[in-house]
């Protein structure tokens, strides 16, 4: 059918659609690339942060203790957190920067920089309970209420692996200190987040092909949709050939109107007919003041009758001139001797007598 949409977006339809904030993006993929970098941060900065917030904690605890033998104010205490919050900032501040550089050049690498009014204007028509609850049901939330299930799925038994090849280190922190337990869990649960990072592209790589390939589907065409994105781009072949037409009359009707001044129509004798035109004052050589072939030159003979414009056949030189020059041009330099020839047998006959 006409109206089935079984043709792949143009670029056009593709760049519009960009403009609306309408492109192929996976929330799976750019959560997958965050993650990792956190787990990276966490792998390589872990260890060195944790010292750092140890030994900080310790300091003010310390600090805290020696305080309290002396009576404390409230202004005290206050500068005492507030450096301890600076202290953790500053310590943590590697961290919030590879979340920041992770998340914008995981929103970078499926596509370029694109800001879109139209994505964040208000649309109305999802506050209709109606349109909402197809919502929910659509193939588009199956879909994703599958991916959640999935993942979670897979970190769980992940988890439960790695927790179980883990199991007599867990069940030994409870006769090791404080510091060594917590550096054991961060170790079995950097396991788990390195291998949900895994699980995470994986999916998300995968996520990216299926929402290409449901933005494509989303955004295909009918046949005459791109037909009428083709008028609209390039103008309505109907209306560019009226107004090419037009063109035509209106060269013809002039072309017809300067024939009456022209000197001698050569023709083929019925294909072919061009006026030339020769003053001095105008132009060094002959002009070309109309030409056409079949039905117009026939018009051109005839107007030509009519004002007494002297009519002289000769083939190869009207086929010459029709193709070498046009209206307005002046006759080409090979073609000198044989149209001033003419015109002498022109001139000649006319009883006039060549001007210079």
């Amino acid at each position: 059918m006409a109206g089935d949409k079984t043709e792949a977006p143009t670029p056009k339809r593709l760049e519009d659609a960009r403009k609306k904030g309408q492109v192929a993006k996976s929330q799976d993929l750019n959560s997958a690339i965050v993650l990792s970098g956190a787990t990276g941060a966490m792998v390589f900065l872990g260890g060195g942060v944790f010292n750092q917030l140890h030994t900080r904690f310790t300091t003010d605890y310390q600090h805290l203790m020696l305080q309290m033998a002396d009576p404390m104010t409230v202004t005290g205490i206050g500068a005492l957190i507030q450096d301890l919050i600076t202290s953790i900032g500053w310590i943590l501040l590697p961290f919030f920067g590879i979340g920041f550089v992770t998340a914008f050049a995981a929103n970078l690498s499926q596509n370029k920089p694109n800001v879109s009014m139209q994505a964040i204007m208000p649309k109305f028509d999802k506050l209709n309970p109606v349109s909402g609850f197809k919502r929910i049901f659509a193939m588009r939330m199956v879909v994703e209420t599958v991916k959640s299930l999935l993942k979670m799925a897979i970190i769980a038994f992940c988890g439960f692996m790695i927790i179980s090849s883990n199991q007599h280190l867990i069940l030994a922190l409870g006769t090791t200190t404080p510091f060594i337990a917590i550096t054991k869990i961060t170790e079995v649960m950097g396991h788990i987040a390195m291998a949900a990072c895994v699980v995470f592209l994986v999916l998300g790589i995968a996520d990216v092909m299926y929402q290409r390939y449901e933005h494509e589907k989303q955004l295909k065409m009918s046949k005459q949709e791109i037909k009428d994105e083709h008028k609209n781009m390039e103008g309505d072949p109907k209306m560019k050939g009226r107004i090419r037409e037009i063109g035509v009359q209106m060269s013809r009707k002039q072309q017809l109107s300067d024939l009456k001044t022209a000197d001698v129509v050569i023709t083929n004798p019925t294909h072919y007919a061009v006026a030339i035109k020769y003053d001095s004052e105008l132009a060094p050589a002959p002009i070309i003041v109309a030409k056409g072939v079949d039905h117009f030159a026939f018009k051109i003979r005839e107007v030509a009758k009519e004002n007494g414009v002297m009519i002289q056949e000769n083939k190869p030189l009207a086929r010459a001139l029709h193709a070498m020059a046009d209206i307005g041009d002046m006759v080409p330099p090979e073609l000198f001797v044989a149209v001033a020839e003419l015109l002498a047998i022109v001139y000649a006959y006319k009883g006039k007598t060549h001007r210079h």
